[in-house]
């Protein structure tokens, strides 16, 4: 008989928090796909979140497809992304789940989410904004499948985000805004500097892919 262990959250920021706070400048960096990466960071809930920040030429509705993909992910993101199931797509409600694959030269567990995501399009403004499903919310079948497989994998105990697309006279602005505590005993310190390095590949990924296609 299977014992399924359930996660502990913490309280994390609001996506309206998040979208009014205060964003503070910590640096750029170049990409080949998107030039120039405007990093941010914030701290809310005690937990410090990052901002990354670019302009394209691609339309706000391809940079959504990408996003709302999560399946796709598996092709198209650099950042390890294993696994993935769409669970329900309703009325631009998405819930998944994804597998993280992480490199065994960090000594970091691979980590999952079970994430719901929301979705708007009005041509010139796009967005996808997501929050965690508590324990899978209500696939707990395909949750304790997962725990099952996966050990020693942790989940995060925050995590919440955004994806926001916006055409405006010099391109489509892409903002990826990110909320998250991973857990596990890698000192969070050296979690968020990961986080920051890896933000310009994240939104450099998204535009590469919505020009693929």
């Amino acid at each position: 008989m299977l014992t399924l262990l359930v996660s502990a959250a913490v309280a994390a920021p609001t996506h309206a928090e998040m979208e009014a706070a205060a964003w503070a400048d910590v640096g750029t960096a170049k990409h080949s796909e998107v030039g120039t990466v405007t990093i941010k960071k914030v701290t809310l809930q005690g937990i410090e979140c990052y901002e990354g920040s670019a302009v394209t030429d691609v339309a706000p509705s391809k940079l959504l497809a990408v996003v709302a993909d999560v399946e796709g992910a598996v092709r198209w993101s650099s950042a390890g992304v294993t696994e993935a199931k769409l669970l329900s797509n309703s009325g631009g409600i998405l819930e998944y789940y994804q597998y993280l694959d992480v490199p065994g030269w960090t000594f970091a567990a691979d980590r999952f989410w079970f994430l719901k995501s929301t979705t708007e399009d009005t041509g010139d403004h796009a967005a996808l904004r997501w929050s965690p499903l508590t324990n899978g919310g209500g696939h707990t079948e395909v949750y304790a499948k997962v725990k099952a497989e996966h050990p020693d994998a942790i989940e995060p105990t925050a995590n919440v985000g955004s994806w926001i697309f916006d055409k405006k006279d010099d391109g489509t602005h892409v903002k990826y805004q990110v909320c998250t505590l991973p857990g596990g005993s890698i000192p969070t310190s050296i979690q968020n500097a990961a986080t920051k390095k890896t933000l310009p590949d994240t939104v450099g990924d998204v535009v590469r892919e919505a020009r693929r296609r």
